[in-house]
């Protein structure tokens, strides 16, 4: 099973260039420093929806240790060493953890 770190975030108005490139050049790796990350992955919210009320165009998901998620959470409040830009939206960020209930199914087709 898997533990799941998730962070939708928007950049600050005009300055989204900036704040993709700092995401995914600087903190990706950052992150994936901290014992704990096993892998990360960003997303770009789809023209797509199915629900038109979508409050973040960026979604960050993190793979974490499943055995022990405090230690996991305890190592990224203490990596004060990490750089972050003023050009993600702080106001705007919303985290959350989920713990996988099931195994992963797959398509049959």
């Amino acid at each position: 099973m898997s533990t799941l770190f998730m962070v939708k975030s928007d950049a600050v108005d005009g300055r989204e260039d900036e704040y993709n490139t700092w995401y995914n050049e600087v903190h990706l790796p950052e992150v994936l420093q901290i014992e704990g990350f096993q892998a990360a992955q960003r997303f770009a919210l789809n023209e797509q929806q199915v629900q038109k009320s979508q409050t973040h165009g960026y979604l960050a998901i993190y793979e974490i240790d499943t055995h022990n998620v405090a230690l996991t959470l305890q190592n990224l409040q203490h990596a004060t060493w990490l750089n972050m830009s003023d050009a993600i939206d702080q106001r705007r960020v919303d985290i959350s953890v989920f713990s996988a209930v099931t195994e992963k199914m797959v398509s049959a087709s």
